[in-house]
C-alpha cells in the first residue's frame, strides 16, 4: 500500500490519534506534514487512564513526520483576504496551515476537525483539498467510529457553507 501523500494535519486530529492509540501506526501509513504552529498546539492527549503527552517534535526529528515554518509574510497575505467573520473563527495553527496549502502547487489535503477549516477551503474553491479523519482512517485500514467533526459528513457540511457564502459574495475583503 502507498502511503497517503500530502496530507496537512491540524491539531484536532492529531489529539484524536493519540487518544486512540493510533498515531504511530498513522505516521507509518501516511506523509504527514504539520505547521510549527499545530506542534506547539497539541501538546496533550486524554488516554484511557492517563494524560498523554505529544512531543510532535520527536516524530520530526526522526523523519517519521515533516514540520513546516511558513514565512509570516505568506500567513499575513492570506489572512487579509478574508473579512472579520471569517478572521475570528481561523484559529493560528488553522491560519498557518490553510496559508501554506493555498500558496502550494502541491496537492496538500488537510485534515481537522474544525468547521472553520472546511468552511474556509469552500470559500476559496477548494473543498476538495479537506479530509475527514473518517476517511483517512478508512483509506490505510484503521477505520474506527469516530464523534462528529472528525466525519466526512461534516467536513461536507461546512465547505457547502463556504461554498454558499462564496457564492453570495460573503468572507472575502
Amino acid at each position: 500500500m502507498n502511503k497517503f501523500r500530502f496530507l496537512l494535519l491540524d491539531a484536532g486530529p492529531i489529539i484524536k490519534l493519540f487518544e486512540l492509540g493510533l498515531w504511530d501506526n498513522f505516521v507509518e501509513k501516511c506523509d504527514v506534514t504539520i505547521c510549527r504552529t499545530v506542534a506547539q498546539e497539541g501538546k496533550w492527549a486524554h488516554g484511557e487512564k492517563q494524560d498523554i503527552c505529544i512531543d510532535l517534535e520527536t516524530y520530526g526529528r526522526a523523519g517519521q513526520m515533516s514540520i513546516l515554518d511558513v514565512d509570516l509574510s505568506v500567513i499575513k497575505t492570506f489572512y487579509e483576504k478574508f473579512d472579520s467573520l471569517y478572521k475570528a473563527d481561523l484559529d493560528p495553527g488553522e491560519k498557518e496551515t490553510l496559508a501554506f496549502l493555498d500558496s502550494s502547487s502541491e496537492p496538500w489535503l488537510v485534515c481537522a476537525a474544525d468547521g472553520a477549516v472546511f468552511r474556509t477551503l469552500g470559500l476559496l474553491g477548494k473543498g476538495e483539498q479537506g479530509v475527514s479523519l473518517e476517511k483517512v482512517l478508512a483509506e490505510i485500514g484503521l477505520a474506527r467510529a469516530l464523534e462528529w467533526q472528525y466525519t466526512e459528513r461534516f467536513r461536507q457540511k461546512y465547505t457547502r457553507l463556504g461554498q454558499m457564502d462564496s457564492i453570495q459574495d460573503k468572507g472575502l475583503r
